[in-house]
């Protein structure tokens, strides 16, 4: 058995907290400036912006990854609409999402929505993944998707190591379901 200090060099005592205190350094304003509470208002009023200058007749999608998976499906609630009513997307895809409060987010979802997720995500487990399923099939005139990647972690949407071919052919694969569902709710 390893006496103390065979483990690890006295640099690696030394140098660990100053990475620690980097890391906090530059992680830790991105979560204050970028919290739903904070980032929402900026998010709203730019698909707001969107519908109205760029013609109420056009088709409005928006993706969301990680993160941006709580904005996307805040974006089909009902009562996020333009001031005269319109709604701000006709459709949404999102890919790992983080930060759901289920089954509240998912019961107001009104437009089209389509979810990639692994069965191995750590921030979003099976059992949020089978809260948004069992809502979702109550909902009989909103279009929804939950596409299960078995073996896939959070971010393989957008982290994928090429050298893993089922990570890569599975991040193909959620390209691909994004794809063919914005071709078919906003062609």
């Amino acid at each position: 058995m390893a006496e103390f200090g065979d483990a690890s060099s006295i640099w690696d005592l030394i140098w660990k907290p100053w990475y620690a205190a980097q890391l906090v350094y530059g992680v830790a304003p991105f979560f204050m400036y970028n919290s739903f509470g904070r980032a929402w208002p900026r998010i709203r009023s730019f698909f707001e912006a969107v519908r109205l200058h760029e013609g109420p007749e056009r088709r409005i999608g928006a993706a969301g990854f990680c993160w941006g998976g709580r904005p996307v499906m805040t974006l089909t609630h009902s009562d996020v609409n333009t001031a005269n009513g319109m709604p701000l997307v006709d459709a949404v895809f999102t890919g790992h999402p983080s930060g759901l409060s289920l089954p509240g987010d998912a019961e107001k979802v009104t437009k089209h929505f389509s979810v990639a997720i692994g069965d191995k995500d750590q921030v979003t487990p099976m059992s949020q993944v089978n809260v948004m399923r069992s809502v979702w099939q109550g909902l009989e005139d909103v279009p929804t998707e939950l596409v299960v990647y078995p073996g896939a972690g959070h971010g393989f949407c957008v982290r994928v190591n090429p050298a893993n071919k089922n990570q890569f052919q599975q991040s193909e694969e959620a390209e691909e379901q994004a794809l063919r569902w914005f071709g078919k709710y906003l062609g």
